[in-house]
């Protein structure tokens, strides 16, 4: 488990866990600047008629953590992860 330094304390974001976290709040640190998207992320990105638009309409029927782990299941599946 990583540790927030004293001196990063400002930058600490608190907020709820996902609901199968054994913790019900999250500690970290901030990333990356709020609205950036770091480059390896790039690719996950929702565009028209992308990988990732084409798994949303292929789990539209699942909610809440199903469709999380439907959505990864099936980006890595056409990405070929």
């Amino acid at each position: 488990m990583a540790g927030i330094r004293i001196s990063e304390i400002g930058r600490a974001i608190v907020y709820r866990s996902v609901p199968w976290a054994h913790s019900p709040i999250s500690l970290k640190r901030e990333s990356f600047p709020k609205g950036a998207v770091p480059p390896h992320l790039r690719p996950y990105l929702f565009k028209k008629g992308g990988i990732p638009a084409q798994c949303a309409a292929e789990t539209a029927n699942l909610k809440g953590a199903a469709r999380v782990t439907a959505m990864n299941a099936c980006v890595s599946a056409k990405k070929g992860h």
